[in-house]
């Protein structure tokens, strides 16, 4: 088996450093198939609000954030993601000499400080607009329940007028349909 290649399907055709890529190869066994690494972004050493030992390191995926948290000089690391579905709010606040990324999740909220404000703000563009698709995605499937709904409550309705269904079926069938719509 060719690991070269399998590398080759954890990031898109974007170009990244050879230091990017070693950092990818750091969580490559967290990533599912067919997921790729669309950003990276690791703290800086000097600005403010880094960490000159062991930074942090943030990963854009196609599917969500991932963010690479070693300590003890590198000996342990706590891995987090976070769906795009999951996350209610992603911020970008624009500092002297770097930015910070916050995201907040039900149960979850963390800072990434001292980020390049150029990746910084593409970050936070591409998780918006990942979030955004998610939204639109999730309401066109509402209107379509909706729309089924009610092209069987017409159905129903013909039924009964036509004295195919009796009052009681086409009340209990009427009802069946009405509990498929979400709260």
């Amino acid at each position: 088996m060719n690991h070269d290649n399998d590398f080759e399907e954890l990031y898109d055709s974007r170009e990244f450093r050879d230091k990017d890529l070693e950092q990818v190869n750091k969580i490559r066994h967290r990533l599912d198939k067919g997921e790729q690494v669309q950003f990276i972004a690791r703290q800086s050493k000097h600005r403010p609000g880094g960490s000159f030992t062991t930074p942090d390191t943030i990963f854009v995926t196609n599917k969500r954030i991932v963010i690479r948290n070693p300590s003890l000089l590198g000996v342990r690391e706590n891995i987090v993601s976070v769906s795009y579905d999951k996350i209610t709010s992603i911020e970008l606040e624009r500092g002297v000499f770097s930015s910070k990324i916050i995201i907040r999740a039900p149960g979850f909220a963390d800072e990434m400080k001292a980020i390049s404000k150029k990746v910084a703000e593409q970050i936070v563009q591409y998780v918006k607009n990942s979030m955004d698709k998610i939204r639109i995605e999730s309401q066109k499937g509402l209107v379509e329940v909706k729309e089924s709904v009610a092209d069987g409550l017409l159905k129903l309705a013909n039924l009964k007028e036509k004295g195919v269904l009796s009052d009681e079926e086409f009340l209990k069938m009427k009802k069946d349909l009405l509990n498929k719509l979400p709260d």
